[in-house]
């Protein structure tokens, strides 16, 4: 009779942590051996369809570093080697390029990233000339911030910067200042709020410290990612660059990174994390915003679905994967993929 009782206790008691406690039981139930959380039902991404090839002539490929999108869907990619940013349409279709070496306005010198802010105003990392540039979406130039000492408000000056990207939402921008190891935060007009990372330009492995910032982004409660190029590890911030947390290790293995780590990107719709494992181990890796791994794709080779040196991944406004794939001289699209 006691354990009849006991048992009706209990079952009451569970039954009440799941009708109260619905999120609860959710994260228990994505909870695995070892503390980690995952997703029940991870997305899985299939090759769609690709365009490029290696030359000079339009809508071909050096050296394609980066992608990006305006509010339309066009696909902007900049070329290390060619020194242009093209323009294409969704399914890849030639639009339109500018861009030439040098370092006069609208001229670059690796043009490293691209971004794009709400009014279809296109940002290039200039990264051999050490700036920013703007030009609004058919590539007329508009303005820039150079060195030295031309970042508002102070006497910074960029150095060898890689990776930007601007909080959609609020309007501030941040910078993978690669030669001086650290990010930026800076204003809508790029007036100085502050920076993190080193204070003398010495890399270092140290949470909250860097070793060539590569890859930035922000999710969509304005937390910052930053990855390394040499240190195999994804580190997270908060909006003013307090750390919070890190993930990865060297390996080849769900979660672990290989040596040159090349950029992240968010998905600021679904808050999940891709990062492109470069050279030594060719793949896309998905991860959500505490670090938990969820699903890859890509391996090595020139077929469909395959990689060479991939540099940049991006998601467009459809959730369709964009990956260039730098050592194939293209571009491939990836879509989730369709249960039979």
């Amino acid at each position: 009779m006691v354990f009849s009782d006991l048992t009706h206790i209990l079952i009451c008691s569970m039954l009440l942590v799941f009708f109260i406690f619905p999120e609860r039981n959710l994260i228990m139930d994505n909870t695995v051996l070892g503390g980690k959380e995952e997703l029940l039902s991870p997305i899985n991404y299939c090759f769609n369809f690709k365009w490029g090839s290696e030359g000079s002539a339009n809508g071909h490929f050096l050296r394609p570093h980066d992608v990006n999108f305006d509010s339309k869907g066009n696909v902007y990619v900049s070329d290390r080697d060619r020194n242009d940013i093209q323009k294409f349409t969704p399914n890849g279709t030639f639009l339109m390029r500018w861009g030439s070496e040098g370092s006069n306005a609208g001229q670059f010198n690796v043009p490293y990233s691209i971004e794009v802010d709400p009014f279809d105003n296109i940002y290039v990392v200039d990264r051999g000339n050490d700036r920013i540039q703007k030009f609004d979406e058919n590539g007329k130039f508009v303005k820039q911030w150079d060195r030295p000492g031309n970042i508002n408000g102070t006497d910074q000056e960029f150095a060898s910067p890689e990776d930007m990207v601007i909080n959609q939402k609020t309007g501030v921008i941040y910078i993978t200042d690669t030669g001086n190891e650290r990010v930026l935060k800076l204003d809508r007009n790029f007036s100085y709020i502050l920076q993190w990372g080193s204070d003398d330009g010495q890399t270092s492995s140290e949470r909250g410290k860097f070793n060539h910032p590569h890859g930035i982004d922000v999710d969509s409660k304005g937390d910052v990612y930053v990855n390394e190029l040499e240190n195999p590890r994804i580190q997270k911030f908060d909006e003013n660059g307090k750390f919070v947390k890190q993930w990865g290790s060297e390996g080849k293995g769900k979660g672990e990174f290989t040596p040159l780590l090349e950029h992240l990107e968010v998905d600021s719709k679904q808050d999940m994390i891709f990062m492109v494992d470069g050279a030594l181990n060719p793949r896309i890796q998905v991860f959500d915003t505490n670090g938990n791994f969820t699903t890859s794709f890509g391996t090595s080779g020139n077929g469909d679905g395959q990689f060479s040196k991939p540099e940049h991944v991006n998601i467009d406004s459809s959730g369709n994967v964009y990956v260039v794939d730098r050592g194939n001289q293209r571009m491939q699209v990836f879509s989730q993929c369709q249960s039979n």
